[in-house]
């Protein structure tokens, strides 16, 4: 899984998108661009004729010759008459006072986003995790023990079932999701035999393994990994970690060496009236003083603050796969870049 290397200074797949502007900025600004191209259409672009790129800058330029998609107004923003979410053929979702949003559960933002590889200047860090080598001490030992089985079980919503990573929507390039990412990752770097039951189910919130949902109690997990949030937005903060701590105490009393890893979410679009900024924020905050307040058996990948450190240079239309509240691929790498940056630093380097 490549996002980019801090030795080299070299940036894999970052992607863009010309949404409402001729101007897009890279995370870090380029020494040279490498290549351009698109891996949803399998298109490259060319320097001079499809973008424009001063050396030791983060910005690139649509030129009026480019071949690279550019949105407008009346494609980000749509009628009425267009099909709504949850129809299956639906491009757009409601956005109450405001003007509906663009909206594909396939892959059309990526058809219509790019991809940079270059070199960097400079790579500024995201201080979003500090080293915690005391938590999840049963978990890491586990991990390093040759012959080992680690089973991680993975609760969340449809961002962690996989919603627009390609390779669960099976489209060109068939990247897995930020769950499988992970896990592949550390089978990659870690002796033991890493298993992965990803019970991540489209439209669910925290409530629901407490009401209809058990099978994450028949699952025998050495990891808990709980990744609910995005559709807890509309809920009340103290209920959602209430709904957290009901999980993990029924797991606690089924499998008392279990260990738990929570993960707060990848803000939603902030022009969503459903996917407010600020209640993202304070979903996070509750979730770390929660984590802090617990055992050694806790720990929390900080996946809003990364989100957030990436937005402050690049636009949302940039980082999703759908349009409102979902990563594109890119976006999935990265996640999975934090959550195992949350459990190895030192190993994974943001």
């Amino acid at each position: 899984m490549k996002y980019w290397n801090r030795l080299d200074r070299t940036v894999y797949g970052e992607a863009s998108m010309f949404a409402q502007t001729d101007t897009v900025r890279l995370l870090f600004p380029a020494e040279k661009i490498d290549r351009v191209y698109c891996s949803a259409t399998g298109k490259e672009f060319l320097a001079g004729r499809d973008y424009l790129h001063t050396p030791g800058s983060d910005v690139i330029l649509r030129p009026e010759t480019s071949r690279i998609p550019y949105l407008g107004d009346d494609e980000l923003y749509l009628s009425d008459d267009a099909l709504f979410y949850p129809d299956p053929a639906a491009t757009a979702v409601p956005n109450p006072g405001k003007p509906n949003l663009r909206f594909d559960a396939k892959n059309f933002f990526a058809q219509m986003q790019f991809e940079v590889d270059y070199t960097a200047v400079e790579m500024t860090e995201f201080p979003v995790h500090k080293a915690e080598n005391s938590r999840l001490p049963r978990f890491r030992k586990l991990l390093q023990t040759p012959g080992a089985v680690c089973r991680i079980v993975w609760l969340g919503d449809s961002i962690s079932e996989g919603y627009n990573a390609s390779g669960y929507l099976k489209v060109m390039p068939f990247q897995p999701p930020f769950a499988e990412l992970t896990a592949n990752a550390l089978k990659e770097h870690f002796p033991a035999r890493v298993e992965l039951l990803n019970l991540g189910v489209n439209g669910y919130t925290s409530a629901v393994p407490l009401e209809k949902d058990d099978r994450y109690l028949a699952s025998e997990p050495d990891l808990l990994v709980i990744a609910f949030g995005m559709n807890d937005l509309r809920n009340d903060v103290a209920g959602y970690i209430a709904n957290l701590e009901k999980i993990i105490s029924r797991c606690k009393a089924r499998y008392p060496l279990a260990e738990y890893l929570l993960i707060s979410p990848m803000s939603g679009n902030p022009e969503w009236c459903y996917t407010p900024l600020a209640k993202s924020r304070e979903m996070a905050a509750a979730l770390d003083e929660f984590v802090k307040n617990s055992p050694a058996d806790h720990a929390l990948a900080r996946l809003t603050a990364l989100w957030e450190c990436l937005l402050e240079k690049k636009s949302f239309m940039d980082l999703t796969g759908n349009g409102v509240n979902h990563p594109n691929d890119y976006g999935h790498r990265v996640l999975a870049a934090g959550v195992l940056n949350a459990l190895f630093p030192e190993k994974f380097k943001l």
